[in-house]
């Protein structure tokens, strides 16, 4: 081997593996301290980028959740409110048909007619309180589809859920088509009575065919849930194939680079006395 002053190959080569090894060295502190294997786009581009892709999903499956959650919860107070309606109507049909037996005075059905004049400013009163989040919903005021954004991207067909707006219809004694000002008439005779049976009946299949849609859209919501836990669990789990440090493997290449670190700093220590042999030959001239 040549004996060169001017240039020193060795220490050249040694300290170009000692920089290798630091550098390898503070990558794997890095992925060390944040647990992530990719932390920036020079540490895999093309994984960065479908990682991203993968946290976009993630994040907006869990907003398509709440939403979801927050469209059951305007159905459960609607279908609250249904029921405590329903209530009412079972209760005037009840008074009625107690009106169309001919047994009764005046004086007792006018106490009939008062109780169920009662049952209907109740449920006039529960339709215009009917309220989520500012949203009137039994008194008319909704006059489109309530529009559920339940997946997390942009094509209706597959990403949204809507309410049809039938279930948001005026819900009061008047829409409900009782006739709450002439309920006197109605229960003046037996047979007026038995006619309003029919009224009566018709307002109660109003609201059971808004409860049976709330049911129908409850069902459909629950399986969206349903869908969006398992795609966040399946885009959690891919992102975490691309993105998170095997911490096991980790520590071994951080053993591996302190080695490689302290060999290299030894060895260029060696080379760069090399050149001082040099002195010991012309020392002896």
């Amino acid at each position: 081997m040549a004996i060169i002053v001017n240039t020193n190959l060795s220490a050249l080569r040694t300290q170009n593996n000692l920089n290798k090894a630091s550098n390898s060295l503070n990558t794997v502190l890095e992925r060390m301290s944040t647990g992530y294997k990719i932390n920036s786009a020079k540490d895999g581009a093309a994984d960065l980028f479908v990682a991203t892709n993968l946290e976009k999903q993630i994040s907006a499956s869990k907003i398509a959740q709440s939403n979801v959650s927050m469209g059951m919860n305007v159905l459960d107070t609607v279908e609250g409110d249904l029921d405590v309606i329903l209530d009412n109507l079972s209760r005037i049909r009840d008074l009625t048909a107690q009106a169309a037996n001919g047994i009764y005075d005046d004086d007792s059905k006018e106490a009939l007619a008062n109780e169920v004049s009662a049952r209907m400013d109740e449920i006039t009163r529960v339709a215009n309180a009917s309220n989520f989040n500012g949203l009137q919903l039994l008194n008319g005021s909704i006059t489109n589809d309530l529009r559920l954004q339940v997946g997390a991207d942009s094509d209706p067909a597959a990403n949204s859920i809507s309410i049809t707006k039938d279930v948001f219809a005026s819900k009061d004694a008047e829409e409900l088509g009782l006739d709450p000002t002439n309920i006197s008439t109605a229960f003046a005779t037996a047979t007026a009575a038995a006619k309003y049976l029919d009224v009566v009946d018709e307002a109660i299949k109003n609201i059971n065919t808004s409860k049976a849609t709330i049911g129908a859209v409850q069902n459909r919501l629950e399986a969206a849930s349903d869908s969006l836990t398992t795609t966040i669990e399946n885009a959690t789990a891919a992102k975490s194939t691309i993105m998170d440090a095997d911490i096991a493997e980790v520590s071994a290449e951080y053993t591996k680079q302190q080695i490689l670190l302290q060999t290299s700093s030894a060895l260029l220590l060696q080379a760069n006395s090399m050149p001082s042999m040099a002195l010991t030959l012309v020392s002896g001239i």
